[in-house]
């Protein structure tokens, strides 16, 4: 994990990419917030959540699936899951985001099923107001003439903590608004993938009161 300490009062946040080895962008985008300066506050990022994983290219690791060993209210089924968790509950974070990519785009006919182009938002109070406010800046900022109009991004369906996800578990555990990133590999590139979660985090941040900074 890095932690970026401003050392001046302000929210916590983390980020977390990697949980599934064969979701690049994640984790190359979560590979660069982990360099970001910012404002105020702390970032917490941990870029490959699933080293093994990660590095046979793979959905699941000897555990399985890393994304269904957070059980709500329980603690953590694996090592490598307890250890991430206790990262997150440690730090207290007021915002809680999960980098992934998926083979379709959600709700959308074209390509294979699945559930990219979408921001997936807790039961938190503001939570979806941010999901949606992301996904409209994004449409009209990040999502370039040659994408046809269902790449457009959107609000996800509501996460209320009913399954043994990370950001589940967020929910139901820390009550605090959480996110589920994800952007579609169906024809796009690891490039386009990467900067859209990157965007897409910095939109989330700022609107939790954490601003990147550029050195001049």
């Amino acid at each position: 994990m890095y932690i970026t300490d401003t050392q001046t009062e302000g929210p916590v946040a983390v980020v977390v990419g990697g949980i599934q080895g064969n979701e690049p962008a994640g984790y190359q985008a979560a590979g660069g917030i982990k360099t970001w300066s910012i404002n105020r506050g702390t970032l917490v990022t941990i870029p490959r959540a699933n080293p093994v994983a990660i590095q046979r290219d793979t959905y699941l690791n000897d555990n399985g699936n890393l994304n269904r060993k957070f059980p709500p209210g329980e603690t953590p089924t694996t090592p490598l899951a307890r250890a991430i968790w206790g990262v997150i509950a440690s730090y207290d974070p007021d915002i809680v985001i999960n980098l992934h990519s998926s083979q379709g785009i959600y709700e959308e006919d074209v390509g294979p099923d699945g559930v990219g182009q979408a921001i997936y938002p807790t039961t938190a109070p503001g939570a979806s107001e941010d999901a949606v406010t992301t996904a409209e800046y994004m449409n009209r900022y990040h999502l370039d003439d040659s994408f046809p109009d269902y790449y457009r991004f959107q609000r996800g369906n509501t996460i209320d903590g009913t399954r043994p996800y990370l950001v589940h578990k967020t929910d139901a555990d820390l009550g605090v608004p959480g996110f589920i990133v994800e952007s579609t590999r169906y024809e796009t590139s690891l490039a386009t993938r990467r900067n859209w979660e990157l965007n897409i985090v910095h939109h989330l941040l700022d609107r939790h009161g954490i601003d990147r900074t550029y050195e001049s």
